[in-house]
């Protein structure tokens, strides 16, 4: 079982709206006023979350086949 043709073109849509979306997210996260906020609650937020953000788009692009 190979991958078709809209496969391709599902993960080619959503490969673009990652890469222009992506960095807006990020600089939006960067750019928060967090003044107000506890500490480690802002380390969270700014260390966890992109990390987070990352890892769930490798997950996304892990390819599902398998043999068998």
């Amino acid at each position: 079982m190979g991958l078709t043709i809209h496969d391709v073109i599902i993960m080619a849509v959503s490969f673009f709206l990652v890469a222009i979306l992506g960095p807006i997210a990020i600089g939006t996260i960067a750019n928060t006023t967090t003044t107000s906020w506890n500490a480690s609650v802002v380390t969270m937020f700014k260390t966890l979350l992109p990390i987070l953000w990352v890892i769930g788009i490798a997950i996304a692009y892990v390819p599902k086949y398998r043999k068998g």
